[in-house]
């Protein structure tokens, strides 16, 4: 395609937005030749100042750095920002702070789309290039019978995909993950990320101790209860009263299961955590098959009064891709995805097709243009365009066989600038309606989502606010590329209207994925979602007694009253 000619027929398309032929040539010309396009619609946008703008958050002046979060959103003026390197300097930093008064915060990629680390004229601790080691951990001092070759220590600095190169270098792996690699692994577990699996729950329930310092400096070492199942990692007689790299720093062991599980999944609120004790297995690989389908087809082999339906149980991952808006058919076009775990070998397949890489490649590279592009033209790309983009994702020649983060994670596309919302709901309690729900919430709202719902099944947790607490859960991510007119309204709205329409209580519940939850929800929810809540509020109040790590988080939530 001529480049003057597509640059013509997108000023057009801004200039006429109720010509809906020149919006339909348009889409036509993308289809044909996407990077002319998308080469205009950044020549465009830069001329007319259409790229959305910079966060304009005023600085005080000679203010310290702002820190935002990894979409340029929620931020907040530090008092200062501190990098410790060790256990000592850590419990060093929480003693000024106690001196000064001062809050403190743990920050790590800044992949909260909420406030979880949003605190203003606090003492920001970022562990992420000085706490990130990888311990083997100590034998002599754990019970008889424990396998130290199937754990290891990570501090709490390092990315989930650093810790995945540690643990290659090992022969290991994690036994479960989710699609995105680039959070500390202290962000990951204490925002309940997970996988999928009917076998699997969220990344923390495959944590067996966890230290923490708290808001006096003293170091704890908190695992289950001896009267749990499985029983503890460590043996109480054996435990010296420090960790082995700091001889220096006093640390108890708490082995009480009400410490656990809220330590599990605590958003920050209790303290620094300093390094995780994580159960892991020996290096496997996934292969991954991605079929074509509708969900029309896929919903009567969900629906079996059987929980775990067949499907899930015989399946190690079993996944969705949905387009949220259906065909001329009335019918939803969807991507099954399955993995099986299997014994580690060589990488063979590809989970795309050549031309999808490369247009994978050309939308991440252009994706503030494509922002734009989605904006003039909504309805006419959308619907559509998610259906030819689901096209390209089925397998041309499975299956694909990689070591299993490589197969875990989503690749290039999380380098794109984009934020999510998921809904959490009971799966047995007609995982199938909740979902046929969320698809007539889409056709009933004026704004358009620019990609697929991911659909995920993942076991119950016992962590006391882990989304997944205490049911089998389905998970419903909506996901949504920076920029897009009315995103918050949109994901807002349709949160509202599941919350509203499939209800329930407790175990019950629709409830937000901590870390993609934007400010929707609110302390009534909070209250209604988790049944665990009192005794979380326990530890919380218990080792948080000052409020040294309360932010805008805990105050939207009233989590202290």
């Amino acid at each position: 395609m001529d480049p003057n000619e597509a640059i013509e027929l997108f000023i057009w398309a801004i200039e006429k937005p109720d010509d809906e032929d020149k919006k339909r040539q348009l889409v036509i010309a993308f289809e044909k030749d996407p990077e002319t396009v998308l080469n205009a619609v950044h020549a465009v946008a830069q001329e007319r100042g259409l790229y959305p703008p910079h966060y304009d958050y005023q600085v005080p002046e000679d203010a310290i750095p702002t820190w935002k979060n990894c979409i340029d959103e929620q931020p907040c003026v530090p008092l200062e920002y501190r990098y410790p390197k060790s256990l000592k300097e850590l419990v060093g930093i929480i003693g000024e702070a106690e001196h000064k008064k001062a809050s403190v915060r743990a920050i790590g990629s800044g992949h909260s789309f909420s406030d979880i680390t949003n605190t203003q004229d606090a003492v920001l601790v970022d562990p992420h290039e000085g706490l990130k080691q990888v311990f083997s951990v100590d034998a002599s001092i754990l019970h008889d019978g424990s396998d130290p070759a199937n754990m290891i220590r990570a501090q709490c600095g390092i990315t989930v995909a650093d810790l995945n190169k540690e643990l290659d270098a090992r022969k290991l792996g994690l036994i479960n993950m989710g699609a995105y690699d680039g959070q500390t692994i202290s962000g990951a577990l204490s925002t309940g990320t997970h996988g999928s699996g009917a076998k699997y729950g969220p990344m923390a329930d495959f944590l067996l101790s966890i230290v923490l310092v708290t808001e006096s400096g003293k170091v704890y070492q908190i695992e289950p209860s001896p009267s749990s199942t499985p029983q503890p990692i460590t043996d109480p007689a054996k435990f010296p009263g420090h960790l082995p790299e700091a001889p220096d720093i006093p640390a108890e062991l708490k082995q009480d299961d009400d410490w656990f599980r809220t330590a599990k999944v605590a958003m920050g609120c209790l303290g620094i955590i300093y390094s995780y004790t994580i159960r892991v297995q020996k290096a496997f690989s996934l292969s991954e098959v991605r079929t074509m389908t509708t969900w029309e087809d896929m919903k009567p082999l969900l629906s079996s009064s059987l929980w775990p339906p067949p499907i899930l149980q015989n399946t190690d991952h079993f996944e969705l891709l949905i387009n949220p808006y259906a065909q001329g058919d009335s019918t939803h076009k969807c991507i099954q995805v399955k993995r099986t775990r299997e014994e580690l070998t060589n990488p063979r397949g590809a989970r795309l097709t050549g031309i999808w890489r490369w247009l994978e490649e050309l939308g991440v590279k252009n994706s503030a243009a494509l922002v734009v592009l989605l904006n003039t033209v909504p309805g006419w790309f959308n619907r559509g365009a998610i259906n030819g983009a689901l096209g390209f994702l089925k397998d041309s020649d499975p299956p694909y066989v990689d070591v299993s983060h490589t197969v875990f994670t989503l690749g290039i596309e999380n380098t794109m600038k984009a934020w999510a919302v998921e809904l959490h709901i009971d799966a047995a309690d007609d995982c199938v309606g909740a979902i046929d729900k969320v698809l007539a919430a889409f056709e009933t709202l004026g704004w358009y989502i620019a990609g697929p719902l991911g659909i995920r099944f993942v076991k119950s947790s016992d962590a006391f606010l882990a989304p997944q607490a205490g049911r089998f859960t389905c998970t419903v991510e909506l996901d949504m590329l920076y920029g897009i007119h009315h995103d918050h309204d949109l994901l807002g709205k349709v949160k509202e209207i599941i919350c509203r329409t499939v209800g329930g209580v407790g175990n019950h519940s629709v409830r937000v994925h901590w870390g993609l939850d934007w400010g929707f929800t609110t302390p009534d929810d909070v209250r209604k979602w988790y049944p665990g809540l009192g005794k979380w509020q326990g530890v919380y109040r218990e080792l948080n007694k000052t409020g040294m790590f309360d932010n805008a988080f805990t105050k939207r939530l009233r989590l202290r009253e």
